[in-house]
């Protein structure tokens, strides 16, 4: 049981979007691509968390501005004819249909067990004769809508610029099976937190929001047996309280003075009995420490370490209720060996099979998401939603093996070159790096292996057709006909695609055979055999030391054709 779905409308950035995600997800974009405003959206639908606050009432910033835009052009264009048939109501159902309404829809996917179904259908008020459908909305509109309307008039004739009437909107949260408003008791078994990238007050002396979080935890996983362990020291504590001396002194004047005779026996049988709070109040004096340190005298790092390893443990506790936990960039405030710590330690936790829960990331961080596995990643771009579920398991594995890939320069850099290996990627930044190709916005990466056909098919399914991006690819020969074959229809397809091969064998034999670099070449290194071969021999030491010779300009190197043309048309496209 899990969500398979998010449909937004009409909310902040989004205007129009569906997300799908698995039980596990990773979502990746550039900066103010949604990440964090989708977060905001599955909370207004399903946030039932006491841990943490969050207000599902939306203000002005919460619209999605292209649909006030419109909004506010339909009303402009419209507003004398508006004002005569406000009591029109079939004219008016049109003028209500343009009103900019925030809709969130999340979609469970079918349940697993007899009990999952069950709790699936309490929640969302399904009668048994109904046709199941798993489907929760948030729905935030304004009520009357005709008042609304009239509002939005006399504001506009007021002030001139526009302003929309927010206070007038209420949201609702019902079943989309029936339009049944939601059983807020059964609610209670549906829950979903997010861990902000701001989580700089977890454990900061004056909000310590650690206490209630740890009282939680303990609270939820206490057995019986220890819950009357707990009870029984706690009566010995106030037995203990009882025998302490300043205590019995309180009321030694009165029983030493006769005008408080009349009173003695009953100072005599007075005695501390406890109330009995419940467990979490028992609890909530209990904090966290690091050695003898309190947590919240530990480093931002390590406050931010235990607070998401405690959050993991308090979800997998909460047995036979369904969480979805999102964290905001994980990687936030880690240093490099606890960063790695908790990547091992979310994917751990992801092997471990929880119907119950669910767990979606967002991040920055190539090494997250090389880590956790190209095909759980959902991409944020423009304001679609793109799915990497399908990407070639081999490619998977590869990452997997090269955490620190640069995958995001792959999926986002405006102009890309691809690369076999370290030797052309050195050779070509330092091309870019002279004065002819100052002011570049040009990406170069190695990928490690010959084959760039899975790199473009990720690579299509963000920016085919994007007129902002383009991609080259650098290739060797290598005696293989049908391959150049395969990469050139890329090139031949997509006009922001560019594939160029090598005319020999390798980038090392064009380079020699290209101009009079063989001469330039055997002079700088002394070489009396053949030149290609010294070059292929110790590959990357050898053009390191041609880079630096090039940078230093103690050589002047001419550029292989396929080299030239591939920076050209990357660099003017």
């Amino acid at each position: 049981m899990y969500i398979k779905n998010i449909h937004i409308e009409n909310f902040r950035n989004f205007k129009y979007i569906d997300i799908p995600i698995k039980q596990f997800t990773i979502i990746i974009g550039e900066n103010d691509s949604g990440k964090s405003n989708l977060l905001d959206a599955i909370r207004l639908v399903l946030h039932n968390n006491g841990l943490q606050y969050f207000s599902r009432t939306l203000g002005i910033t919460d619209l999605n501005e292209d649909a006030l835009d419109e909004f506010y052009a339909f009303l402009n264009e419209n507003a004398s004819i508006i004002a005569k048939s406000l009591d029109d109501k079939e004219f008016m159902k049109g003028v209500y249909e343009k009103i900019p309404t925030v809709r969130i829809r999340i979609t469970f996917d079918d349940a697993k067990s007899e009990y999952q179904k069950q709790l699936l259908k309490d929640w969302v008020n399904i009668d048994d004769e109904d046709e199941i459908s798993y489907d929760i909305e948030y729905l935030s509109a304004p009520v009357k809508q005709k008042d609304f309307i009239e509002e939005c008039l006399f504001l506009q004739e007021k002030v001139k610029r526009f302003m929309i009437p927010v206070e007038k909107y209420e949201y609702k949260i019902y079943s989309v099976n029936n339009g049944k408003a939601i059983n807020k008791d059964k609610a209670k078994n549906f829950n979903v937190s997010v861990i902000d990238a701001d989580r700089d007050t977890f454990s900061q002396s004056d909000k310590q929001n650690s206490y209630r979080l740890i009282s939680s935890l303990i609270t939820k996983s206490i057995t019986s047996e220890d819950r009357v362990k707990v009870e029984e020291s706690y009566n010995s504590f106030f037995s203990e309280i009882q025998n302490i001396q300043s205590f019995k002194q309180i009321f030694n004047r009165m029983k030493d003075s006769r005008k408080f005779e009349n009173i003695q026996e009953y100072i005599d049988e007075m005695q501390l009995i406890p109330n009995f709070p419940n467990l979490k109040n028992i609890f909530s004096n209990i904090n966290i420490g690091i050695g003898d340190e309190f947590l919240y005298q530990k480093g931002l790092g390590t406050r931010n370490l235990m607070y998401l390893i405690l959050l993991f443990s308090y979800f997998q506790v909460n047995d036979k209720i369904y969480n979805f936990l999102c964290i905001e960039e994980p990687e936030a405030h880690l240093c490099v060996n606890n960063f790695n710590l908790i990547l091992d330690f979310i994917k751990k936790s992801v092997e471990i099979q929880n119907d119950y829960m669910q767990l979606l990331i967002t991040s920055h961080n190539p090494k997250v998401i090389n880590k956790l596995k190209l095909n759980n990643v959902v991409i944020l771009k423009n304001g679609k939603a793109i799915s990497l579920q399908d990407v070639d398991k081999q490619l998977v594995n590869y990452l997997a093996k090269r955490p620190n890939f640069d995958i995001l320069k792959l999926l986002f850099a405006k102009k890309l070159i691809l690369v076999e290996g370290s030797t052309e990627e050195m050779f070509i930044n330092t091309l870019l790096d002279k004065e002819s190709y100052i002011l570049n916005e040009i990406e170069v990466i190695a990928i490690g292996q010959k084959g760039y056909k899975t790199f473009l098919d990720i690579w299509l399914k963000i920016h085919k057709n994007d007129s902002t991006s383009c991609i080259g690819i650098v290739r060797d020969f290598d005696n293989q006909k049908i391959a150049k074959q395969e990469h050139n229809k890329y090139d031949e397809q997509n006009e922001n695609i560019f594939v160029r091969t090598t005319e020999k064998y390798t980038m090392e034999d064009d380079l020699v055979a290209t101009g009079n670099n063989e001469e330039r070449i055997r002079t700088l290194f002394k070489i009396e055999g053949d030149v290609s071969d010294f070059l292929k021999n110790s590959k990357a030491d050898n053009m390191r030391l041609i880079c630096e010779a090039i940078s230093e300009n103690k050589i002047e190197i001419e550029v292989p054709s396929h080299i030239g043309e591939i920076i050209k048309c990357v660099m003017e496209y």
